[in-house]
């Protein structure tokens, strides 16, 4: 097999690893804040008229009457102010422990033997990452990894 041919079968199984890395892994924590403010201002105007009417008698008996207003405005102002905040937080239990199976065949002979086995990671801390790796042909292998 050709070196072309091994670089293309290389990158196809990178690939598709890294595809089924991104599809496999989940939501850990979505947050969602609604904040509601409502501010309500009220302007109210009372008007009243008052009138007043006058009738004079005078002794040589004429009559006079007189009319006059006055207007009274009452202003109120008032002021509703509500705010009010909501959190909604939902959390994935996420244990960081990851099983795969793997087949194990020799690049430059496809067509003879293979080797099978399992491999585990678990997550220590934080992105830090332990695996162990037993085949089929009685073969162990131990790695330190970093998870983005």
């Amino acid at each position: 097999m050709s070196n072309t041919k091994k670089v293309l079968i290389g990158l196809v199984l990178l690939a598709i690893s890294f595809g089924a890395g991104y599809f496999a892994t989940g939501n850990r924590t979505v947050t969602e804040i609604k904040e509601v403010v409502k501010v309500v201002t009220v302007k109210e105007e009372a008007k009243t008229k008052i009138v007043y009417k006058d009738r004079i008698v005078y002794p040589d008996g004429r009559i006079e009457e007189r009319e006059r207003s006055e207007e009274n405005t009452n202003t109120r102002e008032g002021s509703t102010t509500e705010a009010s905040r909501n959190s909604n937080t939902t959390s994935t239990k996420d244990v960081g422990l990851t099983l795969q199976a793997l087949a194990i065949v020799d690049i430059n002979d496809i067509k003879g033997s293979r080797e099978y086995g399992i491999y585990a990671k678990k997550r220590v801390f934080s992105n830090i990452s332990v695996g162990a790796l037993v085949t089929s042909d009685k073969k162990v292998g131990v790695g330190l990894g970093l998870d983005f």
